[in-house]
């Protein structure tokens, strides 16, 4: 049942970074702004949810410090992209999900049948292709750097993993790991003067398309982590962080079916011929590992 689950997950993040990439386009390109105008419906929308539903769990503290770390993680992936290539950023998942399938062996006891090694180092290998390609690049510094990156995300999978081992509901986990991160999001912006002023002057510079498609990235937002924190109930730790690894492709295929026919509002580097031929690449080992873990789940 994890398989479908983590699949719906990473069609969702997907789908968030293709329309996050036209809100930059066409609108604002402060990244900490577009968090911000984002958490306008998170939060109010997170403070309902716990009126209909009961959040109550001792593992409130954890749970939501582990969503602030990832909210960390956000920011200090915007502050490195200054100092590390864009084309080479997707390595950093690709070692958090080593550092989480170290963690899962480790900490949960997991372990892979003969079809889930074969079919997990053939998805971890095509999504190594893709910034490996550009190997000229990787520097001791931006492998660092990227590695620090991959560090901030390794809280929230151990706290989703964790409490669904656990036997906890989905619903206090889902609210504390996103009620912490998004109450940073609306209040961390406020403390920088010149973030400050740029809220203030957000509604001159938009229109109402930008919170319709910021409000999309919301919705889809909760539903990748609903079907995320769910996956793990019954899915391996270091399994599930290695299926998430083929968002670039479905990028892709989102960005391709955009173009054709919203192209004004779709970046072209999601197409670009040197990412598409690099992309097809590495779909092929991508499919085969996951048809594999497929039928092996």
């Amino acid at each position: 049942m994890w398989f479908p689950l983590v699949l719906a997950a990473t069609a969702a993040w997907a789908g968030i970074s293709v329309i996050d990439s036209s809100l930059v386009k066409r609108y604002e390109k402060h990244p900490l702004i577009l968090l911000w105008s984002q958490s306008l419906f998170t939060v109010p929308a997170l403070i309902l949810l716990s009126l209909l539903i009961d959040v109550h769990t001792a593992w409130w503290p954890m749970l939501m410090l582990a969503g602030m770390a990832a909210y960390l993680g956000d920011i200090y992936f915007f502050l490195i992209l200054e100092r590390v290539d864009a084309s080479i950023s997707s390595l950093a998942w690709a070692i958090l999900t080593i550092l989480l399938s170290i963690a899962g062996f480790l900490l949960f006891d997991e372990a892979w049948s003969f079809n889930q090694g074969l079919g997990a180092a053939l998805v971890l290998g095509g999504a190594l292709l893709l910034p490996l390609q550009r190997s000229r690049l990787i520097t001791f510094r931006s492998l660092a750097l990227l590695t620090g990156l991959a560090i901030f995300y390794v809280p929230v999978s151990l706290a989703k993993k964790a409490s669904m081992a656990a036997g906890l509901s989905i619903e206090p986990v889902f609210f504390w790991l996103l009620i912490g991160r998004e109450l940073l999001s609306f209040s961390g912006v406020w403390f920088v003067p010149s973030l400050r002023r740029r809220v203030k002057t957000l509604n001159t510079r938009v229109g109402p398309h930008f919170y319709l498609m910021a409000a999309s990235v919301i919705g889809l937002f909760f539903l990748g982590e609903y079907f995320g924190t769910l996956s793990y109930r019954t899915g391996q730790l270091s399994l599930v962080s290695i299926v998430g690894n083929i968002q670039p492709f479905i990028v892709m295929i989102l960005g391709w079916l955009c173009h054709r026919h919203t192209p004004s509002f779709t970046p072209k580097e999601l197409l670009d011929a040197d990412s598409v031929r690099a992309k097809l690449l590495s779909f092929m080992l991508v499919f085969l590992g996951l048809a594999l873990l497929a039928v092996s789940q």
